[in-house]
């Protein structure tokens, strides 16, 4: 029997899972944590199920079963959103360990969190909804979202002792409830070994089962037939045979840590092995902390490393972080010096070149270290208490006011801790774990040391420019950028090879790394001898920008399509929508006789408008100015035709007194009228369009970058001996090596009408983009032809894109852009330097429908 997410995989690849895009979800999310594929993928899953034919009629129970780091509690918010415009309105959120439960709950109170995980103002049908936290379901509210935040050693122990104010049964019984399990691998214990997990009873009778913390929570969420179980847990093992039975229809998203890797969501992981003693070790991972930070600060990045130092025993903890101040206090130059001159560690080597660069002597840094690294910034976290006591500077060290560079833990830190800018882990003690080579399985302290690796494997995210990705790694196509220095996290450790045999088996079976059999390949991409010259490197290339988009043109509000519409407004449901009076999609018994139309300003007055406006953030005016450049005054936008004066209102009532509506009606009337107008804008407000293209030189553009390549993909390096193709070699498809091929057939014809030294054809590796015209989103041509007529010397720059026909109408949008460049300059004559170039982009490549490419391609080149 298949998994359910099997199922749903098969489903969601033929395009069978409709992306639902529920804005009563994704705008009462915090706006800065912008939703990643996969995590938009979960959320279609979820609705699909839900509203599907396969909901189970009672007791919805799902997980998810989901990467550490990939953003669950995201999930979890959105589900709550989702489920609470589905009427549910109380949330029983349940973890294993206090610290994990107190961090959690700030991400879900506290909007003064960096992590807060939801918009500012939560609206539902134009009324704010609050996020309470409950100790019982007997304070709930019936309008908010109430949340109860316990252990699962609390919840076992609120249901089998009963006190005041704590949770009881009858609180599952009166309500329906969500019930939300964070880490839930917890709660499998009687699972994976075989127990009976029959509900035990709660009218006094003997137990059918000894209670459990897993039969716990299966009577708590049957006790109603309407509740709800979603499980959240990056650890489920699958492996068990019972635990897979469980799980069988249960499991509705899988992405695990090899899938968020491979997607780049993550650091790369990098063990540093030394022949070392342990304070060399440790004054390493110093350096190259300080290399990270220097390099951040040379980019203008906010980005604050910090080193964790992991000890095997409290007490050894303990004293590691003593020897750490002493050695910090007495650093001396020779210290410094003779790493830097017995170091064969080319990180290390590069780490003291980059100093030697930007003017640090060894003197100044030595006093950079002293003063990273003082005890003042330092924090120890052995212990229950300890991590208590710092749970707030732990979960807050991303923030510019946190000033903890370096952390000593036992083995306090291995679940639920979210942090970014972890860059070097330390292994302070030496040897191989119980288990290991001599037992055939992987030690347990060397498996809490590859879920460290895990924690600190999240991505901290940067960008250098608008248009790059954020939370994605983008140096693996270049990894001699000194910036990927920033997508890296090393695990420090002494080179003793039966241990870095047994860590790499932990990281590997985790997905945080590749087996050395099919670890990457590097490719550099190098030009060919014949085009390493001052001629071609000054070769002309167009390229674009984007900026932000001038509304200076906005005068009116039809200005952005929003014009000669009605508002309908039904007080009987309370619902309304704005249209076109004229649009055939309405109903016509929505515009029957019984409508009175009215103008909105008129009907319901300034007043009532301007209270409504404060009541909504996005009519403020310094916010409508972004848009409405022209506007003077709110009461301008109140009062005159352009704005909100040229819409009337068709008012249907169960009564026809619509004259004797009272001020609260009619505000409610302009709240709903106010928030479909915001969407109706936001729907056309577009922050980015692209610029005219602009001359560049080639060697300003394409730099020489040694690509890492999968192993399994060996097959897709592309060798070319063409003469006209610049690159000895590319990592391409076999659409892109058609397209070479289709070329190279045309080669004659070419050479007739086009001097054959300046014909060209170059491999864009991600060396630029260029943007739509329209809304600034960024494509990247995979090709870049160019050539120069024998006869008028006009120079051609021709973007190329080969597609599959799987993925040309996800893209169709790059496709009119191409279509779209010559026509938006002049028939895409650009002249520059007293040259005449003529610039155009072709309809995709595809070997499937070669005629017609060969059709537009003959005519845009005018040969035969």
């Amino acid at each position: 029997m298949a998994f359910l997410f099997d199922e749903l995989d098969t489903i969601s690849k033929y395009g069978a899972i409709e992306d639902k895009n529920y804005s009563f979800v994704e705008d009462n999310l915090n706006p800065k944590f912008e939703l990643r594929e996969y995590q938009k993928e979960a959320f279609n899953r979820f609705y699909f199920y839900y509203e599907g034919d396969k909901k189970p009629s009672s007791n919805i129970h799902l997980c998810f079963n989901m990467a550490t780091g990939s953003g669950k509690t995201v999930i979890m918010s959105g589900a709550i959103l989702y489920l609470y415009e589905k009427g549910y309105r109380n949330f029983l959120f349940f973890v294993n360990r206090g610290q994990i439960l107190e961090k959690t709950k700030d991400n879900f109170i506290n909007t003064k969190s960096n992590k807060y995980l939801f918009d500012e103002k939560i609206v539902f049908n134009d009324n704010v909804v609050k996020i309470k936290s409950v100790d019982n379901f007997s304070e709930s509210s019936p309008d908010d979202i109430n949340i109860c935040f316990t252990t699962i050693q609390g919840l076992f122990s609120d249901i089998h002792n009963p006190k005041e104010n704590a949770l009881t049964i009858e609180n599952f019984r009166d309500e329906k409830i969500v019930l939300i399990a964070d880490e839930a691998h917890h709660i499998n214990a009687s699972t994976k070994i075989k127990v009976k997990t029959d509900a035990f009873k709660f009218d006094g009778s003997d137990n059918i089962e000894k209670p459990s913390w897993e039969n716990t929570v299966e009577t708590i969420f049957k006790t109603n037939k309407d509740n709800i179980l979603l499980e959240f847990t990056a650890t489920l093992e699958l492996d068990n045979k019972s635990v897979k039975e469980k799980y069988l229809d249960k499991i509705i998203y899988k992405y695990d840590l090899k899938n968020f890797v491979e997607d780049k969501y993550s650091k790369k992981i990098e063990l540093f092995r030394s022949d070392t003693t342990k304070e060399v070790r440790v004054l390493q991972a110093l350096i190259i902390s300080l290399y990270r930070e220097e390099i951040a600060i040379k980019y203008g990045l906010n980005i604050k490393p910090v080193v964790l130092l992991k000890s095997s025993k409290i007490d050894e903890s303990k004293t590691n972080q003593s020897e750490f101040h002493s050695m910090i206090e007495s650093l001396d130059e020779d210290s410094i010096l003779d790493i830097k001159n017995r170091t064969n560690i080319e990180i290390l080597k590069t780490a003291f070149a980059f100093f030697e660069e930007m003017k640090i002597p060894i003197r100044l840094l030595i006093e950079k270290l002293k003063i990273a690294f003082k005890p003042s910034k330092c924090l120890c976290t052995n212990s229950d208490k300890e991590l208590e006591e710092n749970q707030r500077l732990l979960n807050s060290l991303e923030d510019t006011n946190n000033a903890i560079r370096a952390i000593f833990t036992v083995d306090k830190l291995n679940e639920g801790w979210d942090v970014l800018n972890l860059f070097d882990i330390v292994r302070l003690y030496e040897g191989q774990s119980m288990g290991g080579s001599n037992k055939g399985k992987i030690g347990k302290k060397t498996i809490s040391e590859a879920q460290l690796v895990g924690r600190g494997a999240r991505y901290c995210p940067f960008r250098l420019n608008e248009y790059e990705e954020l939370f994605k790694r983008k140096y693996d196509y270049d990894i001699k950028n000194e910036l990927r220095i920033l997508e890296e996290l090393f695990f420090h450790s002494e080179n003793e090879s039966r241990y870095i045999s047994e860590i790499k088996k932990a990281l590997i079976e985790q997905g945080l790394m590749e087996s050395e059999e099919n670890a990457p390949i590097e490719l550099d991409l190098k030009l060919k001898t014949k085009f390493n010259t001052t001629d071609f490197l000054n070769t002309v290339i167009f390229k674009n920008d984007k900026i932000v988009k001038n509304y200076d043109y906005v005068k009116t509000l039809s200005d952005f399509g929003i014009a000669e519409s009605n508002f309908f407004y039904e007080f009987q449901s309370g619902k309304g929508s704005l249209f076109d009076v004229f649009d055939d999609e309405v109903g016509r018994d929505e515009l029957n006789t019984n409508n009175k139309e009215r103008n909105l300003v008129d009907f319901v007055g300034e007043t009532i408008i301007s209270n409504a406006i404060l009541q909504n953030d996005f009519f403020t005016l310094s916010n409508l100015l972004k848009y409405l450049k022209n506007l003077k005054s709110m009461r301008e936008f109140i009062h005159d035709k352009a704005y909100l004066k040229q819409f009337n209102v068709d008012i249907k009532s169960e009564s026809n007194a619509i004259e004797d509506l009272n001020t609260k009606e009619k505000l409610k009337l302009t709240l709903s009228f106010l928030s479909t107008l915001e969407n109706e804008m936001k729907s056309n407000i577009i922050n980015y369009e692209g610029t005219e293209f602009k001359a560049h030189t080639f060697k300003d553009i394409f730099k020489s970058k040694t690509l890492l390549i999968p192993k399994d993909k060996d097959k897709d390096i592309i060798n070319s001996s063409d003469d006209w193709f610049v690159f000895s070699s590319f990592y391409g498809t076999s659409e892109e090596e058609k397209l070479i091929e289709f070329i190279g057939k045309m080669m004659e014809n070419i050479e007739d009408k086009y001097k054959k030294e300046k014909i060209y054809l170059i491999r864009n590796e991600r060396e630029f983009k260029i943007f739509n015209f329209k809304d600034g989103r960024a494509f990247e041509p995979d090709f870049l032809f160019l050539a120069q007529d024998k006869e008028s010397s006009l120079n051609y720059q021709i973007f190329i894109e080969p597609k599959g026909k799987h993925i040309e109408s996800k893209d169709g949008w790059k496709e009119d852009f191409l279509s779209e460049i010559k026509e938006s300059i002049k028939g895409g004559f650009i002249e520059f330097e007293n040259q005449d170039y003529k610039l155009l982009g072709l309809k995709f490549y595809n070997k499937s429908d070669e005629k017609s490419f060969k059709k537009e391609f003959k005519s845009e080149l005018g040969i035969d």
